[in-house]
């Protein structure tokens, strides 16, 4: 039964009733980056503390929680998905690796009803999460754009509407100075007209004294 347990492909942890891990499969072992004989007989909130640089943190607290619920009322407790970082081996540089899980914890229970062990199950929904943490920031971005893209659309059609009223404000001015060159064309050439009128008077007057004073030399002579 060991060796089922251990080559389970699932997530698991066995826990004696005070929370010492007593068996764990292979596939826990990868995805928490342990080792079998590093954790066995040891407290699980031992092997697997809360990440001490995150101060939001309470995975811990929140296990526990629900490891005594099991013991309390003998029977499975699912747990919300977790934020639960995984030490990483020094090896691989150490600290901590940012994991998101799905708890279960169920009992073990004897002939009389006691719990012999508690089992707890996990699933790793890490990129689960992270794609759901994405696509959230992909549909801010997705709103920002269409905000953006709405008070532009806004502003062009500001900007195109004071273009078109200051279009017939120039148009409305333009007729107005075609009406002043028209009015003062016709000035001009009402003047120019008066103007050639004297002149021609003034010649004729010119011509008339020229004669007069022609004829009045021709007497005398």
């Amino acid at each position: 039964f060991r060796a089922l347990f251990e080559s389970a492909p699932g997530l698991y942890l066995a826990l004696a009733p005070d929370f010492t891990i007593v068996a764990v499969s292979e596939a826990y072992l990868r995805a928490t980056m342990t080792r079998r004989e590093e954790i066995l007989g040891r407290g699980i909130f031992d092997v697997f503390p809360d990440n001490p640089n995150d101060v939001a943190a309470t995975g811990t607290a929140n296990l526990r929680a629900s490891l005594n619920q099991v013991l309390l009322h003998r029977r499975p407790d699912t747990m919300a998905v977790q934020k639960y970082d995984i030490r990483k081996p020094e090896v691989e540089g150490g600290g901590f690796e940012e994991r998101f899980w799905s708890p279960v914890n169920s009992p073990v229970l004897q002939e009389d009803g006691a719990i012999a062990y508690l089992v707890h199950q996990v699933e790793d929904v890490t990129e689960f999460v992270r794609l759901k943490h994405r696509q959230a920031e992909l549909s801010q971005i997705t709103d920002d754009l269409r905000t953006r893209a709405g008070t532009m659309e806004a502003e062009v059609y500001r900007r195109a509407q004071e273009i078109q009223e200051a279009n017939r404000a120039l148009r409305a001015l333009q007729g107005e100075l075609e009406e002043r060159v028209q009015a003062r064309t016709a000035d001009l050439s009402r003047t120019n007209e008066a103007l050639q009128n004297e002149i021609r008077e003034r010649k004729k007057a010119e011509e008339a004294l020229r004669r007069r004073s022609y004829g009045v030399a021709e007497a005398r002579g």
